[in-house]
C-alpha cells in the first residue's frame, strides 16, 4: 500500500478518536471547576461569619500565601480571621460552576422543596452571588426557600450575607432590594426590631460616610423611617 493511504487512514483514525479525547478533556475540566466550587462551598460553611472578600491578582494572592501560616490557606482560597480572597484566576472556572451547580439544584422549581434541595439551592446560590450578586435568578431562589417555613436564625444568616456583598460591591441594587426583603419578614416575627434598626442605620452610615454618592445606601436609610417612627413611638 503507498505511503499516501496511510496517511489518509492515520487521518481518519485522528478524526474518529478527536471527539472522544476532546469530550475527556471537558469532562477533565468540569471536574477540576467543580473542585474548585466544592472547597469554595466548604470555606463559606466552615467560617459563617466571614465579613469581608477580595478578589486578588495571582501575583497579589501568591505573595499572600508565602506570608500565611495558616493550614486554611490553599492554592486558591486563604480565609483567616474571617477574611476570605479568592485568587482571580480561578475566577471564570469558579463561577462556571457555580452557575451550573445552581441551575441544576433548581431544575425542578417548587413552591416546598425538599429539605435536602433546599440545602443544595441555599449553598449554591450563596457560592454565586459572591461572585455575582446581579444574579436576580439566584436571589429569587433563596427567596423562594426562605418563603417556606420561618426560620429566624437563616434571616439573620441572609442579611449577613448581604452585608458581606454590599463590603465589597456597595452599590449593588440586587443586594440591596433583597435586604429590604428580609427586613420586612423579619418585622413581621421579631421582637427586638428597634435593635435591628440601629444595626442597619449604622450599616448605612458608615456606608454613605465611604462614599458621599452611594445614594442605593441612601435610599435604603429612607425607606427605614416608617420603621424608626415605630420605634420611637414604642
Amino acid at each position: 500500500m503507498s505511503l499516501s493511504y496511510w496517511f489518509e487512514e492515520s487521518r481518519k483514525q485522528q478524526d474518529q478518536e478527536r471527539p472522544r479525547m476532546e469530550s475527556k478533556e471537558a469532562a477533565a475540566a468540569a471536574q477540576a471547576e467543580e473542585d474548585l466550587l466544592r472547597d469554595f462551598e466548604r470555606i463559606l460553611h466552615d467560617d459563617p461569619l466571614i465579613d469581608e472578600v477580595g478578589f486578588l491578582h495571582p501575583t497579589q494572592f501568591h505573595s499572600l500565601l508565602v506570608d500565611s501560616t495558616d493550614k486554611s490557606t490553599s492554592q486558591y482560597f486563604w480565609c483567616v480571621d474571617h477574611k476570605l480572597a479568592v485568587s482571580s484566576s480561578i475566577l471564570p472556572d469558579l463561577y462556571r460552576a457555580a452557575r451550573r451547580a445552581h441551575s441544576n439544584a433548581t431544575l425542578n422549581p417548587s413552591s416546598s422543596p425538599s429539605a435536602s434541595d433546599a440545602a443544595l439551592i441555599m449553598t449554591h446560590s450563596k457560592a454565586l452571588l459572591i461572585l455575582c450578586a446581579d444574579l436576580l435568578t439566584a436571589w429569587n431562589s433563596r427567596k423562594m426557600v426562605l418563603s417556606t417555613n420561618f426560620n429566624l436564625s437563616h434571616l439573620k444568616d441572609e442579611l449577613r450575607l448581604c452585608a458581606l456583598i454590599l463590603s465589597y460591591s456597595p452599590k449593588n441594587e440586587s443586594t440591596w432590594s433583597h435586604r429590604r426583603w428580609v427586613i420586612k419578614n423579619l418585622a413581621q416575627h421579631l421582637q427586638d426590631m428597634p435593635e435591628l434598626i440601629d444595626k442597619e442605620s449604622l450599616l448605612v452610615k458608615d456606608m454613605a460616610e465611604k462614599s458621599k454618592m452611594n445614594y442605593r445606601a441612601w435610599r435604603h436609610r429612607c425607606w427605614l423611617i416608617p420603621y424608626m417612627k415605630t420605634k420611637q413611638m414604642s
